[in-house]
């Protein structure tokens, strides 16, 4: 059968689309001891463990008299793709830091630089004569040499065909919420935390917590003519709290500086935990994570057990297991004490710093 120009049927039209994202990510290298690796052979490198940056992993090599034709006097450093990959497309950039972390010297490029492996072997980049040896070696501390390598790749994502779309339908608005929350339409319960008052909505708070949902709707609901008092906590906490479950952010941290921003983020990680907010109580872990330092390690590895935070006790824990750094805290009286009451931290320490002689004696004095 044939059909005519009339009888042809119109296929939906379709739209491909090809996606291309910059993924930035960075690792930094410490080389503990440098005096004992500085005069191996020319050409002889020290290599980082793997990270991984757009779906790749790449490793940092460095040459501390120089790869083979480098100018004397000079290091040479390089960033390599270990996966078996066609080709990928890269901007690397190379800093050396001092003890605190500050940049001492930088090198970058702003040409793509294309990675490949499979072909021709050409699977590294870096800087033949980097820095001097005699430019840096005067001002390391405690004979570790710090170098952090940015990798900005080009990821190409799956062609995506689907049928066209007229129209872009908008995201949720979930600020309108917060806007209800400010100006207090509808609100139907009162909440007083240390003598100041907070109106709110039962059904959105439902919505968020089950602890507020038994609260106001299960079989011991809380009479509705009553104001709820929030005990043993601050009221800029509970009101960053509620301001979080109406609109999934917290704005306040943007406003705050690092040291009361920590101490913010542990006191609303508690609240998160207390009214079963596991998207808050992440958030909070995350900013208390990037804070960690032997000042407050502790605290926060006791915080952590306390509340239920594995990824925050985890990193704590390999933070601890640093031997410079584990024989500075194990001897404070914060860390006999925690273990005293937690010994089984105390064990999971024994797994990863299984060598350290004053770990040994703590766990010693607790029985271990």
């Amino acid at each position: 059968m044939t059909l005519s120009t009339d009888d042809s049927l119109d296929a939906p039209e379709t739209v491909s689309t090809l996606r291309v994202e910059k993924v930035k990510g960075s690792h930094l290298f410490k080389i503990m001891g440098y005096s004992l690796q500085r005069n191996i052979e020319r050409g002889k490198f020290l290599e980082s463990a793997t990270f991984s940056v757009g779906g790749y992993d790449w490793s940092i090599t460095f040459y501390p008299n120089g790869y083979l034709n480098a100018q004397d006097d000079y290091t040479s450093v390089f960033v390599c793709l270990k996966t078996e990959a066609q080709l990928v497309q890269a901007q690397p950039s190379f800093t050396f830091l001092d003890q605190d972390e500050n940049p001492l010297s930088e090198k970058r490029t702003t040409k793509v630089f294309k990675f490949n492996n499979n072909v021709n072997k050409d699977a590294d980049f870096g800087f033949l004569n980097f820095v001097k040896r005699s430019t840096f070696e005067s001002v390391l501390k405690d004979d570790c040499l710090l170098i952090r390598c940015t990798v900005t790749a080009f990821k190409d994502f799956p062609v995506e065909v689907e049928p066209a779309c007229p129209l872009r339908v908008p995201p949720p608005d979930v600020q309108q919420l917060s806007l209800l929350l400010e100006a207090g339409y509808g609100a139907d319960v009162i909440f007083e935390v240390n003598g100041v008052t907070f109106n709110a909505h039962k059904c959105i708070l439902a919505l968020r917590s089950q602890v507020f949902r038994a609260q106001f709707f299960g079989p011991l609901k809380e009479k509705s003519d009553t104001i709820i008092k929030i005990e043993d906590m601050d009221a800029q906490v509970f009101k960053s709290l509620l301001h979080f479950m109406y609109s999934q952010t917290i704005p306040e941290f943007e406003e705050i500086n690092g040291s009361e921003k920590k101490h913010m983020a542990q006191h609303l990680l508690v609240a998160a935990d207390r009214y079963d907010l596991e998207r808050l109580k992440i958030i909070c872990q995350n900013i208390l994570y990037n804070t960690m330092d032997t000042s407050n390690v502790v605290a926060l590895l006791s915080l952590a057990e306390m509340h239920n935070c594995i990824h925050l006790k985890t990193g704590c824990l390999k933070f601890l297991a640093c031997p410079e750094i584990l024989g500075d805290v194990v001897a404070t009286k914060e860390f006999q004490c925690l273990v005293r009451s937690h010994p089984l931290i105390l064990k999971e320490l024994f797994e990863l710093a299984r060598s350290s002689p004053k770990l040994k004696d703590v766990g010693a004095s607790v029985g271990i």
